[in-house]
This record gives C-alpha cells, sequence and structure tokens, in this order.
C-alpha cells in the first residue's frame, strides 16, 4: 500500500513525497507553484527541481528523509514511543517530521494550517529541567508531557526549545507547536558518563574560541540548572516581529551526507570502521568529497577557504570526531550551497580511553598524533588548496589559537576549579596544537609536487 506525505517550507508546499512499504520504494513530486517560484530550492543536489527522465531515484528520496532523524538514544526512544521499526524510516518522519533541522515540515495533511493559528507553548521552569535531566536515565529528555519531541541528528541527547527573549535578558524556555513558532535554540545538558567530564564546557570552550578568531561559529552560552547546559542558537532559524508577534522564519539546510548523496553511516570516511580487514575500504565522506561540495557553492573559492579554515581548527582543538554531518550548507535559490556556521566544536583528544581516530584522514593519515608535514601536503594537494595558502592560513590561526585560547580559559563563563582546571588543559593543548601546525605546514610547503 502506498501512502504519501507532504513537505512544506513555511506554508508553502514543496512536494509531496510517497512510500510504498512492502517494496521500500520512494517518490517525489516538487508541486507546481513551488517549481514556478524564483526563490524555490531541491531538497538536495541529488533531488533536482527538474525531474529526471527515470524519476528521482528511491534510494536516494530515502537517503535524504534518514539524515532529518535523530540517532542514538534519541532514536530508541522515538521508536519506541511510536511503535515503530528503526528501519521504518517513513513512519519515523511521519511521527516526528513537524520539526526538523532546516525549513522542512512532513504532514500528512494536503493543506497547511493557516499561518494565523496560534502556537502552543509549553514553559519549562528551570527547576524542572534541572529534575528532567537528573531523571533521564529513566525518562528520555526528547518525552515531554508523554509526547516524544523531535531531535536534531547526532548522539549526544538534545531538546530543541524556543527563547521567548535572550538568557541573558531573563529569556524563558518554551516547547512550541504550530505553524508560526519553531525551536530557536538546542540545549546540550552535560552527560552522565564519567569517560566525558564537562563536555558542555568543553564544547562551549570550542566554539566559543572558534568566535573569538573571528571564525563563523554558532552563537552558546552555558545555562546553570545548577547543572552546565549548553544553549545553542540554532543558525537554521530567524525571529521575526510583525505587530507584536514573533514569527519564527526557518531556513534550508543539509549536510555534506545529503549533499553527496551518501547514507548516514559514510559520515565516517572509514565507513566499514578502523579494522584491519577493512581500513583500506574509504567510501565515506573525506576531506576530498568535502572540499568537492565546493563546486555547488555560489562562491567556490569563499567556501573552500572556510572548508579549509574548518579543517585546520578541528586539528588545533583535538577535535578526531568532525565527520561528514558536522559540516553543513545553506541551499538557496536554484539549490545553490553555502557554507553554514560551525558547530559540534569539541576537543576529544582531552578524554581518554574513546575511540580517537580521525573521522576524515589528513592525507592517508587517520590518527592525530601521526599528522606529519607530507600528510598535509598530501591534504593540500587532493583537496585542491595552494601549499602557500594553507601556510599562510596554518600560521595565522595558530597565533590567534593561541592568543585566544589563553583569553578563552580566564573568561568567566567556567564556575569552580574544575571547571577551570579542565578549560585551561584545553587552553595548553591548543597552544602545543598551534606551534606544532606551524611547524607542520611549513615544512608541508616545502614539498616537491613531484613526490605527492
Amino acid at each position: 500500500m502506498t501512502h504519501a506525505l507532504h513537505v512544506w517550507a513555511g506554508d508553502a508546499k514543496v512536494a509531496a513525497i510517497e512510500h510504498e512499504g512492502r517494496d521500500d520504494r520512494w517518490s517525489l513530486r516538487y508541486a507546481e507553484p513551488w517549481l514556478a517560484d524564483a526563490q524555490s530550492y531541491p531538497l538536495s543536489p541529488a533531488l533536482p527541481l527538474a525531474r529526471p527522465d527515470t524519476d528521482h531515484a528511491s534510494a536516494s528520496i530515502k537517503r535524504f528523509i534518514e539524515h532529518l532523524l535523530p540517532e542514538g538514544r534519541a532514536l530508541d526512544v522515538a521508536v519506541a514511543y511510536n511503535g515503530l521499526a528503526k528501519t521504518n524510516v517513513f513512519g519515523l518522519i511521519w511521527a516526528l517530521g513537524t520539526e526538523t533541522a532546516g525549513a522542512l515540515r512532513f504532514t500528512a495533511e494536503a493543506s497547511a494550517a493557516p499561518p494565523t493559528a496560534e502556537p502552543s507553548l509549553r514553559e519549562i521552569p528551570l527547576q524542572e529541567l534541572d529534575q528532567r535531566i537528573a531523571e533521564r536515565e529513566h525518562v528520555p529528555l526528547t518525552v515531554w508531557d508523554g509526547k516524544v519531541r523531535m531531535s536534531v541528528a547526532g548522539l549526544q541527547e538534545k531538546l530543541l526549545v524556543y527563547l521567548d527573549r535572550p538568557l541573558r535578558d531573563g529569556g524563558r524556555l518554551f516547547l512550541v507547536d504550530g505553524l508560526r513558532l519553531a525551536s530557536t535554540y538546542i540545549l546540550k545538558p552535560d552527560t552522565a558518563n564519567p569517560q566525558t567530564p564537562h563536555l558542555a564546557v568543553n564544547e562551549h570552550f570550542c566554539m566559543s574560541l572558534a568566535s573569538r578568531m573571528g571564525l563563523p561559529a554558532a552563537e552558546v552560552e552555558l545555562l546553570r540548572t545548577p547543572r552546565p547546559v549548553l544553549v545553542v542558537r540554532r543558525f537554521d532559524r530567524e525571529v521575526e516581529h510583525i505587530g507584536g508577534q514573533p514569527r519564527v522564519h526557518r531556513r534550508h539546510i543539509i549536510d555534506t551526507c545529503q549533499a553527496c548523496d551518501l547514507p548516514v553511516a559514510y559520515k565516517y570516511e572509514r565507513n566499514l570502521g578502523g579494522a584491519e580487514a577493512v581500513r583500506h575500504i574509504r567510501d565515506g565522506v573525506s576531506f576530498q568529497r568535502l572540499f568537492g561540495c565546493a563546486d555547488l557553492t555560489a562562491n567556490k573559492a569563499a567556501s573552500r577557504m572556510a572548508m579549509l579554515r574548518w579543517a585546520l581548527f578541528q586539528f588545533l582543538i583535538g577535535n578526531s570526531d568532525a565527520h561528514g554531518k558536522n559540516f553543513s550548507f545553506f541551499v538557496g535559490p536554484g539549490g545553490l550551497l553555502e557554507p553554514t556556521p560551525w558547530y559540534d566544536l569539541v576537543s576529544v583528544l582531552q578524554y581518554k580511553g574513546l575511540d580517537t581516530e580521525l573521522a576524515m584522514a589528513y592525507g592517508d593519515v587517520f590518527n592525530h598524533a601521526e599528522v606529519s608535514a607530507f600528510a598535509l601536503a598530501d591534504f593540500a594537494t587532493r583537496c585542491g588548496v595552494d601549499r602557500q595558502l594553507m601556510l599562510r592560513e596554518g600560521k595565522r590561526l595558530a597565533k590567534l589559537a593561541a592568543a585566544q585560547a589563553a583569553e578563552q580559559a580566564n573568561a568567566p563563563d567556567y564556575d569552580g576549579e574544575a571547571e577551570r582546571d579542565f578549560v585551561q588543559g584545553i587552553a595548553d593543548f591548543v597552544a602545543r596544537q598551534a606551534d606544532r601546525l606551524t611547524q607542520l605546514v611549513a615544512d608541508a610547503a616545502r614539498w616537491k609536487s613531484e613526490y605527492l
């Protein structure tokens, strides 16, 4: 039996997606008014507005949808509370699709709710949030009032909320439903995992460091419940006030896996893992694939520069988990892409006992400690980056990082000796990495091209 879902951007109908369950066949048809709109865009490069002669590939439609679903425990919760199987992608987007990353909503109704319909707001007092964080092993943080709230992709537990004004001005947290409003912030509490202490503080430090360096990171701050919670402003949401009433506009974004039409499991370059028998298989997102996405952007030079800075910054902070779902693009009219601000910046190497194999190799090197000048020269050659440019940017970022990491470690955001010692440890690590990167890019620039 075939079922249909309707895809919306605001109150504009984008497309209808049909699914035949028995054979898992998917089809997509864009709405005629959407096709006629000069500001319209495709869902992804693999699903263009111009319909192919053989129709859009069923597997590409399914892959695009899968990337909108949560991962890890959030997915397990959504499956359990909705009585679905993990393999039932259509059922999951049916249940969760009113609040996804980016602009899109998925509904069974063929007509949008009136834009004037009043949204429902459910306030979350700090005391209740603190209690729910304490109880999350028993009641998942994504479940409120017996309903599963949509979570954006990723393994870490998150909660999507709307703020009526900035936290520093006494802003209140709300769960929202309705067309006019949507979540505008992501809450990421500290994990209860003893292997990753101070994770919210870690991400706050790295994101704030990027901002201090003039790099395009999403806005963050720490909320104390009194437990530390990282509050991330969503860059795919814009709030406009009309007649004194707020309205949230959603912007369409896709991650690199969606841009490359790759499955979720391919977010790591070694998509089958690092075991000896399969470590040579590297079909997932690599730096080379990422830089290739610059050809889909309006400003290729600016996009490639953003990618180079992103790759070098991950090295500076020791983020071994910078994978293909951690670099995204805005999708503009006609489908032209533009890099979004950065997110999920964490110094993973601060934690002992974790798998720290690099999500993407520099050249052929997947071990952070083994990254050499040759590996960086190889990385630059594969990605089409001029090594003199990499030398200038590497030295500039290294100098900025060392100075600004020391400043960020002394910021008043961190509470207590344990947190301050932790961020000082990251700052010291960044300083050592800055010295290392300065030398590596200088040596990489000296390699003769015929040896690469």
